[in-house]
């Protein structure tokens, strides 16, 4: 961790940058999923072009609704929330609603699965209406975040779900306190804590792809040099 001592205007200053990451959340159905799903099963879904479902109300979730339509499949997009808008840019909204091969199922939860050798069907509950229905179900795909790998960490701000709050995320009180001896605000990809730097996943308002992370990392390491030169 970053820290500072002071003695006769002498500092002595520490810096790591923290890469974390995270696991992906794992669906509750997944285990009977794994009972029924045959080893075969990626090549039979690309010969048939089934009725799939998508699980998510964020980003992924909707570009893998709308590829997936665009290659021939009639697509459930289940989604926990009653408004689409909440986690999803409005343009991928937008087109979601305009796409007359995907299913929109608000408020909604995949609470079961069912089939013999390969996924027959899923069972949807509509948590705002009680009911429960079966519909046919080829393919199943989970778009339901991760979870960031930041129950060790002590003494760093952390948004509600628990991802690092960086730079200009952070409060202005926070910043003017934590960063007042040194005379300065949070640098890019700065956390709560000077000197302690997070970049890829496990960063609030990151855009949890590969790439992101490593351009992430790079920029990361300016900031480390103006820190470490002040």
């Amino acid at each position: 961790m970053a820290q500072f001592w002071q003695c006769q205007k002498i500092y002595a200053q520490v810096t790591a940058l923290g890469p974390l990451g995270g696991r992906w959340r794992s669906h509750h159905v997944r285990p009977r999923l794994r009972q029924i799903a045959p080893r075969n099963y990626a090549k039979q879904f690309r010969a048939l072009h089934p009725q799939v479902a998508v699980i998510g109300g964020a980003n992924s979730a909707g570009q893998a609704s709308l590829f997936l339509a665009s290659r021939g499949s009639r697509v459930r997009l289940v989604v926990r929330a009653n408004d689409l808008g909440i986690e999803m840019s409005s343009y991928l909204a937008t087109r979601i609603l305009a796409d007359s091969r995907i299913d929109l199922h608000l408020g909604t939860e995949v609470v079961g699965v069912d089939g013999g050798d390969h996924l027959d069907s899923i069972v949807l509950a509509n948590m705002t209406a009680g009911t429960r229905e079966t519909v046919p179900c080829a393919g199943l795909f989970c778009f339901i975040g991760a979870v960031p790998a930041t129950s060790w960490l002590e003494g760093v701000l952390l948004d509600r779900s628990g991802f690092i709050l960086t730079d200009t995320d952070l409060p202005e009180r926070q910043s003017r306190d934590s960063f007042g001896l040194l005379g300065r605000q949070p640098l890019a990809f700065e956390t709560s804590m000077p000197g302690l730097f997070a970049v890829g996943d496990v960063r609030h308002g990151s855009m949890k792809r590969i790439a992101a992370a490593v351009g992430e990392g790079s920029s990361a390491i300016r900031s480390i040099h103006q820190a470490i030169g002040k």
